[in-house]
């Protein structure tokens, strides 16, 4: 099956939506997709940003104006939309993942399980990974800090994704983590990754540097990497997962019940477990 990608990097004005709407919007003026699964990929919270003070006076965005917007600009580009927004959680909040069809409604959620550091503070994080079948295409989801975490992907991989989807709000300077996990990712997998990451200055002097990428089931980024703004546009397709994993045999080669073993040894050889 054959699929298309557009990773919209672009940078997010804090706390207020309306030009950061405009702005995808503008970017994606004339926007006609390549095949009938296209993905139009925006950063992590692209229409509000991360200072936490304006998340009471703006509101959620999920069953909200940002999942509103999505269902607009799916159905006017006549792609498979997705980015993050806040949803409402009693006093705190979920980062959550929204993906709008063409038809201009949401198909799927997916609640970001790992809130990174002092964003626990404001955020909870989600107890479930969630994997969209999407025209007979099967897709995973995660949000920026997630790639860390190699088993959220392997499980994915394991349940059958072929195409793994990540919005992203990395700053500078762990450009080469972002990089380094995202080729990761997809090699150990063999399946794709189509990342895009915010660009620009926020307000807490933090920068973006952008680096959105389409990676293979090789490990090979089909896209040139920089910190511009930018829509970047590539193909892939499923066939190419299939034939990866048939000719290097990781799925086949697993042994799970060894995983759950562990033998310990103590430094005179002395086996302690």
């Amino acid at each position: 099956m054959e699929f298309s990608v557009c990773l919209v990097q672009m940078p997010c004005v804090e706390g207020n939506r309306k030009p950061n709407f405009e702005r995808a919007r503008w970017l994606l003026q004339n926007h006609k997709p390549r095949t009938e699964r296209e993905f139009v990929v925006l950063p992590e919270l692209f229409a509000i940003g991360f200072r936490h003070t304006d998340y009471a006076t703006v509101g959620p965005g999920v069953n909200g104006e940002t999942e509103d917007f999505l269902h607009d600009l799916a159905a006017e580009t006549g792609a498979y939309i997705v980015t993050t927004d806040i949803e409402g959680h009693g006093e705190k909040y979920f980062n959550t993942l929204m993906m709008a069809s063409p038809q201009g409604k949401t198909i799927a959620k997916y609640r970001k399980v790992h809130p990174f550091q002092q964003e626990r503070d404001v955020f909870d994080g989600g107890d479930a990974l969630v994997l969209a079948t999407v025209r007979g295409m099967k897709v995973g989801l995660e949000i920026c800090y997630d790639i860390r975490f190699p088993e959220l992907t392997r499980r994915l991989a394991l349940e059958g994704a072929q195409l793994v989807i990540v919005p992203g709000a990395f700053p500078d300077p762990r450009s080469h983590h972002w990089d380094t996990l995202l080729l990761g990712r997809a090699i150990e997998n063999q399946l794709y990754v189509a990342a895009a990451n915010r660009v620009g200055r926020s307000f807490d002097g933090k920068t973006y540097f952008g680096h959105s990428q389409f990676v293979d089931p090789w490990g090979v980024r089909a896209t040139r990497m920089n910190s511009e703004e930018r829509v970047i546009r590539d193909t892939g397709d499923t066939n190419t997962v299939e034939s990866v994993r048939a000719q290097i045999t990781c799925y086949e080669d697993r042994v799970p019940e060894a995983y759950e073993r562990v033998r310990h040894y103590d430094d005179q050889g002395t086996s302690v477990k």
